[in-house]
């Protein structure tokens, strides 16, 4: 009997691209992750952030629902960090001394924004949407609330191949194994 595998990949609807009014769903530490700058390889701890946009989802199983759209992040407050950037820009104004101590990111959830969403292509070559800024919104606009109430389904698999869950995993199997076994 063959064993057939197939592309059955889902496709979404794209993110629209420009300026659109978002909501902080999520904030998920997804542990330190293998990577490289420069050549060169490092660890990170990484957080992925998500918003919810306004606009609502015209096609499929979703909808009705708002977009949502994600960035990584190395978590780190450092001057020339895309997180310590983002969140002044996002804030209007800079982190003081004090505050670049120890920032609680969990305010975020909750909190509106202007994202400017771009096209911008992925290594693969692929396109995708993707965050080019993050403004804070206007005075007196309506705020949007947070319409889903669990985190997507892919962050859970990120965490899950973070160093820390790889030694976690390594070190919860306590059996003996048996060698005569082919898996």
């Amino acid at each position: 009997m063959s064993i057939i595998a197939k592309n059955e990949g889902k496709d979404f609807e794209k993110t629209p691209n420009g300026m659109h009014q978002a909501v902080c769903a999520f904030v998920e530490d997804i542990g330190t992750h293998e990577g490289s700058y420069l050549g060169k390889p490092l660890s990170r701890h990484q957080i992925v952030i998500c918003w919810e946009l306004k606009e609502l989802m015209k096609e499929g199983e979703n909808e009705g629902k708002p977009f949502m759209i994600s960035k990584f992040y190395t978590l780190s407050l450092w001057d020339k960090a895309n997180l310590r950037k983002d969140l002044e820009s996002w804030r209007g104004k800079e982190f003081t001394e004090d505050e670049l101590k120890g920032f609680d990111l969990e305010k975020l959830i909750g909190a509106n924004c202007f994202l400017n969403i771009i096209e911008g292509k992925k290594q693969d070559g692929s396109v995708r949407a993707q965050i080019a800024s993050i403004n804070p919104i206007t005075a007196n606009m309506e705020k949007l609330m947070i319409f889903n109430k669990k985190a997507p389904d892919w962050i859970e698999k990120k965490r899950s191949q973070s160093i820390e869950a790889q030694g976690e995993s390594a070190g919860e199997n306590t059996e003996q194994s048996d060698d005569s076994l082919p898996f």
